[in-house]
């Protein structure tokens, strides 16, 4: 792992994950949004908020933003409002989007045709064939976890990895979330970390039916392009 792109879930974590950028910038950059899990609870100045800490010359994405109708944590009108205003503050600021879709039955592709934000990021993807293929149509790219390690949930992602273009894959951890119940298992924790990703790579690369090399090679240019981030030789 040579760079660690570290995401921002709320204002505080935003703010968390600046910081943690600016003390190690050779190593980590940060997004700055807020979370559907989190739109209850914003204040109202939180877009003013922000948009100042999109100026940081760490923020490489605007996000994690988007719909979870699955937890329902906040009420569903709340969620688009913030994603919507997320989607236009990105435009503005001329930012990537990191989203978050989770069982929300084609809405968020919906929003996001909307808004054609100019790169996108759909973050952990666990749709079905139908969002995989509007994603692609789009030209998103599409993140992958360690959900598909995962023998119960990641099922139907295996059967879908082949279909993701390899100049639109990215391979993800969701640390410290999303360690498998397989790879838990094996690691004996519970605890996901970036040094992690090469068993996400590997289930990828046996379901694609490729090598392993190709999925880690294509994920580091894919990521660099995505988020504009430039790594030492």
């Amino acid at each position: 792992v040579q760079h660690i792109v570290v995401t921002g879930t709320n204002i505080q974590e935003s703010q968390d994950a600046i910081a943690l950028a600016t003390k190690h910038g050779a190593y980590l950059s940060a997004t700055v949004g807020i979370h559907p899990h989190d739109a209850d609870d914003v204040k109202s100045d939180w877009l003013d908020t922000l948009e100042e800490l999109t100026s940081s010359p760490h923020v490489v994405a605007v996000g994690e933003m988007g719909l979870d109708f699955y937890r329902d944590y906040s009420g569903r009108d709340a969620q688009r409002r913030v994603f919507e205003a997320q989607l236009d503050l990105a435009a503005r600021v001329e930012l990537p989007v990191f989203v978050h879709d989770r069982d929300t039955d084609g809405e968020v592709l919906e929003v996001l045709r909307r808004y054609a934000p100019t790169k996108c990021v759909v973050h952990c993807f666990t749709g079905n064939a139908d969002e995989l293929d509007g994603y692609i149509e789009e030209d998103f790219y599409i993140g992958v976890t360690g959900w598909i390690c995962d023998e119960r949930r990641g099922e139907e992602l295996r059967r879908l990895a082949h279909r993701i273009p390899i100049d639109r894959l990215l391979v993800e951890t969701d640390a410290p979330y999303l360690l498998s119940r397989t790879m838990s298992k094996v690691l004996g924790t519970r605890r996901n970390e970036p040094a992690y990703l090469k068993f996400v790579i590997a289930e990828l690369a046996r379901f694609r039916r490729c090598p392993e090399s190709e999925i880690r090679d294509a994920s580091v240019e894919n990521a660099c392009r995505f988020f504009d981030i430039e790594l030492p030789m």
